[in-house]
């Protein structure tokens, strides 16, 4: 008979959350997490044989956290691409800075293995595919949506040091760019 999975999945990836949080990801071991967890090695190993593995579910785990917060914060009605950036911005302003320092570790780590980005990869194309051949407006929004996602990775890598009230300044600006570009498109179909 096979042994049962007693060992709760989201409790490994809290602790692993934990770890990361705690030393910028510098202590993540399987020891570690299991430490911190209060799980043995064999027990967290069971659950995800790998570091990366780990890191992988804490990944998608975020991904999916950011996104449904995206979609609950632009609402039910038929959301467009300029909409949809524009919550992407709103809930990135709402983040607190310790789940921006955990998602750009998160997809630092994978780098090695291109194939584990997936989840980042869908998040982004979701945004970025509707405005790619499009000019005018959807070229600025296209626009403040990078910046804001460069100085994310910027300030989580810690390639610059950049205080959250210079980060918040940023998407701020961001968001502005979209608001206007959504006002032009008010303006524009109002003509029509």
């Amino acid at each position: 008979m096979a042994r049962k999975k007693e060992i709760e999945r989201d409790r490994i990836l809290d602790a692993a959350e934990a770890v990361i949080l705690d030393s910028n990801g510098r202590n993540l071991t399987l020891d570690a997490v299991a430490e911190r967890a209060g799980i043995s090695k064999g027990g967290l190993v069971y659950s995800f044989a790998t570091k990366d593995e780990l890191i992988y579910a804490a990944l998608e785990r975020e991904v999916t956290r950011f996104q449904r917060a995206v979609r609950q914060r632009a609402g039910d009605g038929a959301t467009g691409p300029v909409e949809l950036v524009l919550a992407h911005i709103e809930e990135a302003l709402n983040e607190d800075d310790a789940s921006t320092r955990m998602a750009a570790f998160l997809v630092t780590a994978l780098v090695h293995a291109p194939g584990m980005l997936e989840p980042v990869r869908r998040l982004y194309r979701t945004l970025l595919d509707p405005l790619r051949s499009k000019s005018g407006d959807f070229a600025e929004v296209r626009q403040a949506l990078l910046a804001v996602e460069g100085i994310f990775l910027l300030r989580g890598l810690g390639f610059v040091e950049v205080s959250s009230d210079e980060f918040k300044s940023v998407l701020i600006h961001a968001r502005n760019v979209v608001l206007a570009a959504l006002d032009g498109q008010s303006r524009q179909s109002s003509r029509h």
